[in-house]
């Protein structure tokens, strides 16, 4: 099968000839291209060609083109840095005091920061390889946009301090997203979150679910609305105690953080989401060996193959800048070894 048959073919829940595999890559990844990360953050046609280069190489099922955590937040007015051998960092909020809320402004994806430059990369990556495999967007949930437009200690300050002002950036970063959003909709595309800074590691249930749960469903509502189809979501670290709600925004993927464990989530959500996750990417995919990666992955597998909504393997985050891609090819021998349909469970049973 080919990875577009594959995935379509999961998506309707029809037979497939083994486990979806998607690492997660993406700028981390820029030096198999040979350029640096910070001309990559800035041309449509770098950020196209590693994908394109990727997926000759390793034949993943979904290929994807993220915002990063600070794209939506730089078009707001946030200043980031881009160094050349690491991922892009905030350099200074958009705004210093809370006062300041109001004077936000939402963006227009079409003239903002560097949106334009990923709305072509997208177009650019969608003509290239739609024929062949998935092709998606990725941006940050409206909790993780906010940590980066005003910071991430501001914000969990501010929460405490003042909620309504919160509430208030929350409802101008929600509608910032849906901006995006449409843009990308046009492309016919499939769209995700990546939210971080929703993690219980960062939050406690209560104040996610006041502060983000409400903004992550108007994204969640408007991306179905435009593309029919609902967002997966992966959050990092900790997020047990909010998948319930998580859950209940209608998304149907949810990607988990290796500190997690897929056998719980499985349980608790696997006949509701799509469960995908979750080799440790630095300790396994980064610093480990064959043999590692071969017993993370069939773990994983063994864990999540049965889920009943479906899993698909993948890393517990994105693969960390400098990792060799000899390792993501192990990743995926090792996907095509243990993830064979039908599932051989002598396979995944042998020590």
């Amino acid at each position: 099968m080919t990875p577009r048959e594959r995935m379509d073919a999961f998506a309707k829940g029809e037979e497939i000839d083994r486990v979806i595999c998607i690492p997660d890559m993406g700028v981390t990844m820029v030096p198999f291209l040979g350029v640096t990360a910070r001309e990559y953050y800035h041309s449509s046609e770098l950020m196209a060609r590693l994908e394109i280069a990727l997926f000759k190489k390793l034949r993943h099922d979904s290929v994807g083109i993220s915002t990063s955590l600070r794209g939506v937040a730089e078009a707001m007015g946030a200043k980031v840095a881009y160094p050349d051998y690491n991922i892009s960092y905030l350099l200074e909020p958009a705004i210093k005091s809370v006062n300041e809320i109001e004077s936000l402004k939402v963006v227009d994806p079409l003239k903002d920061g560097k949106l334009p430059i990923l709305i072509e990369a997208l177009r650019l990556t969608r003509d290239a390889l739609i024929k062949e495999v998935d092709v998606g967007a990725a941006m940050s949930g409206p909790f993780s946009v906010a940590a980066s437009l005003v910071g991430t200690e501001n914000l969990l300050k501010w929460i405490i301090k003042c909620p309504e002002k919160i509430h208030i950036l929350m409802e101008i970063v929600a509608e910032s997203n849906n901006k995006y959003i449409e843009e990308v909709a046009k492309l016919g595309l499939s769209i995700g979150f990546a939210d971080p800074v929703s993690s219980s590691s960062l939050v406690s249930p209560k104040q996610f679910r006041e502060f983000s749960l409400p903004y992550l469903q108007k994204n969640v509502n408007k991306i179905k609305e435009k593309t029919g189809s609902a967002p997966g979501i992966h959050i990092c670290g900790k997020s047990k105690e909010i998948w319930e709600d998580v859950v209940g925004t209608g998304i149907s993927n949810f990607s988990i953080d290796n500190v997690e464990d897929i056998e719980e989530a499985k349980k608790l959500m696997g006949d509701r989401v799509v469960i995908t996750g979750n080799v440790p990417p630095v300790d396994v995919i980064y610093k480990g060996s064959k043999e590692d990666i071969f017993k993370s992955v069939k773990e994983c597998i063994r864990k999540g193959y049965d889920s009943k909504k479906g899993y698909i393997l993948s890393t517990g985050c994105q693969i960390p800048m400098n990792t060799p891609i000899e390792k993501v090819e192990m990743f995926m021998e090792a996907a095509k070894t243990y993830g064979k349909y039908p599932i051989d469970l002598n396979l995944l049973s042998e020590e």
